[in-house]
This record gives C-alpha cells, sequence and structure tokens, in this order.
C-alpha cells in the first residue's frame, strides 16, 4: 500500500524525518506492507513537489532549511511547486509558536481541507487551538496524530490511549522536559548554582542560547496540556496551567530536598477531581525516594499513569533528539495505516 507523504517544515527535525525515511524506506515496506513515499516539502517561501517522490538522498546532500529546499530546487528544477499541499498525510514540524499557532495553524488547516491525516511534532498549533482543531478535523473526517509533540521518542501518549485501554486515568505525572532535569541533576551532583548548571548544558548543546521555553516550565506545560486534552478530556489551554519554572532553584533547596530523601524535579501534573474538572500544573517538587520518577535523571524523561484498574504504570526514557522526534512521527504514521495483526 503506497502512502503519500507531506512533510512541512525542514529543520533539524523535518531533515531528520527524510533521513530516516529514506534509511528505512525498504525495510517498512516489507516488514508493514507500506510504501511510504515523501512526495512534497513545504519550507519557507519553497515548495517541492514529486508525483513519483522526492528522492531523500539529493534532498538531504543540499542542506537544511529553506536555503537548503531552493538548493534541491535548483539542482532538480521540476521538483519547484506552488500547488496545494496534496498526499495522505502532513508531517508538521514547523517552528513553534506558542502566541500564534504559526505557521503550523495555517499547515493544518490546508492539509484538513485537502482531507489529508495529520502527524504533528511541532507544538505550537495544537497548544493554541486544539478545540478548532478538533473539531475542523472531526468534520474534515482527518485523524490527527502527535506523539512527536509530547515527548519526542518517550511513548507517553501511545501507552496511555493503547496499553491502558478500559481504565480511568486518575492522575498524570511527568518530567517532560530533558533540559530541566539535567540543570536539576547537574546542580544534585556538583552542589552548583542554577547559572553554572546552566552554562554547563549550553556547552554540551543541551540548553538552547535562550532557554526560557524549557526553564520557565511552559515547555513542560505544553506537553502536559497535550496529554491531559486527549488523554483525560480537560479542553484546557496554556493559561489553565498553574505554572513555576525552575530559574529560582537554589543549592539550596537542592541540599534540603536530599536531607528530606527526596529530589527535586520539575513536575508536570494533572488530575481530574470529583467533579470532572482537570488541573494543571508544573513546577519544582521534592519526590520521595521511593516514587518512580525519583531516579530519572540527565536528560532522561518519564511520566507515571495512576489508574483505577492497572495502578500506576511508569515509563522513563527515549532519545530527546532531533532523530527520536522523527522516530516517533515515522511510528504515527505507521500505527495510521498498518494492517491489524490476525
Amino acid at each position: 500500500m503506497r502512502i503519500d507523504l507531506a512533510l512541512a517544515g525542514y529543520g533539524v527535525v523535518g531533515r531528520a524525518f527524510v533521513q530516516l525515511i529514506g534509511e528505512k524506506q525498504e525495510e517498512l515496506r516489507q516488514a508493514y506492507g507500506l510504501d511510504l513515499r515523501l512526495i512534497a516539502v513545504a519550507g519557507r517561501g519553497i515548495r517541492l513537489h514529486a508525483d513519483d517522490g522526492l528522492e531523500p538522498d539529493k534532498l538531504l546532500a543540499c542542506g537544511e532549511g529553506s536555503e537548503g529546499l531552493r538548493r534541491a530546487a535548483d539542482l532538480k528544477p521540476g521538483w519547484r511547486s506552488e500547488a496545494p499541499l496534496a498526499g495522505d498525510v502532513l508531517i508538521e514540524a514547523t517552528p513553534t509558536d506558542l502566541e500564534t499557532g504559526e505557521p503550523g495553524l495555517s499547515y493544518f488547516r490546508e492539509a484538513m481541507k485537502a482531507g489529508m491525516d495529520i502527524v504533528a511534532i511541532s507544538k505550537g498549533a495544537l497548544v493554541t487551538a486544539w478545540a478548532a482543531i478538533m473539531e475542523e478535523a472531526r468534520r474534515a473526517n482527518v485523524r490527527v496524530r502527535f506523539s512527536g509533540a509530547t515527548a519526542a521518542a518517550l511513548p507517553m501518549l501511545d501507552l496511555g490511549l493503547y496499553s491502558l485501554a478500559g481504565c480511568r486515568i486518575e492522575r498524570i505525572e511527568g518530567i517532560l522536559n530533558g533540559t530541566t532535569n539535567f540543570l536539576l541533576s547537574r546542580m544534585r551532583e556538583e552542589g552548583g548554582t542554577y547559572a553554572e548548571a546552566l552554562a554547563e548544558a549550553r556547552r554540551r548543546g543541551i540548553a538552547e542560547t535562550n532557554p526560557a521555553l524549557d526553564v520557565s516550565g511552559r515547555d513542560s506545560a505544553c506537553k502536559l496540556l497535550l496529554l491531559a486534552n486527549r488523554l483525560l478530556g480537560a479542553a484546557a489551554s496554556l493559561a489553565d496551567v498553574r505554572l513555576q519554572g525552575i530559574e529560582g532553584v537554589t543549592p539550596a533547596d537542592i541540599r534540603q530536598a536530599q536531607a528530606d530523601g527526596g529530589q527535586l524535579k520539575l513536575v508536570a501534573s494533572a488530575y481530574q477531581d470529583r467533579d470532572g474538572r482537570v488541573w494543571l500544573e508544573v513546577g519544582p517538587r521534592v519526590l520521595p525516594a521511593g516514587h518512580p520518577l525519583a531516579g530519572v535523571h540527565g536528560t532522561e524523561k518519564g511520566v507515571t499513569f495512576t489508574t483505577d484498574s492497572m495502578g500506576a504504570v511508569t515509563v522513563t526514557g527515549g532519545a530527546s533528539s532531533p532523530r527520536g522526534a522523527a522516530a516517533a512521527a515515522l511510528k504515527d504514521i505507521l500505527n495510521l495505516y498498518r494492517k491489524d495483526e490476525r
């Protein structure tokens, strides 16, 4: 079965997705009976399209971003296109904008108008326009998946949707951001300040030059929001998340947590009260030694689902990398179209 793919956004994650498709195309054909063809890529001011599929190796050789796409169009003039997006699935990997949701939101709408399923890696459109997107998707009879937007390769959403099917999820607790977890782990291990840990994270390429989205807790809040909306039916917005970052954490806070027998972590949590209201919170919290997330250190992430029927179920790990996020998108595509096992 041939599945035509269109990719919006050709930054590091989009490029990792193209590389993954190029590497695994034959393997996926053999294992799943699916012929995945990348037929379109859209960047800022440039679109490429080829009915028989763009050649991943030639595309990758031209470099990253919109400039790379322009070089590819110069190399293969027949690839240049001004046509609307077409195909079976849109992979949305544009930069995240938490104010407007653009440019991802426009790509979402273009794809839904064309009847395309959507696999999102970027969080912006879903965070800013969740209700509108889900209603429009329902009307257009298209499916929206977003594993890569919740924690890259960590299969949190899949665990909640499939492995816990039939359970009522009572609480979600997660360490959802690898950068902040590294910073707090580093402060504990070295006894240094937040500023010293941040400098080390920048040297290692773990923290961005401007790490505000991570250290403020907003990245964790976005991921929590998507999990709660999908798994708990929250219909919440970012403004509904009680939020505190880690910028004010001191070495004394770390030492006190250890003296109390715990670990200080940036924890994202969601729970539903007896009236059905969903409460969302992100902030520094001391986890006792026996908590399943207390041993999640460095850039690792993890989530614990507390359920009515299966108890507490935890998953940790998953690559925090562009390739990990690309692999999550590929997994979503395969799960949309794979044949049921008999």
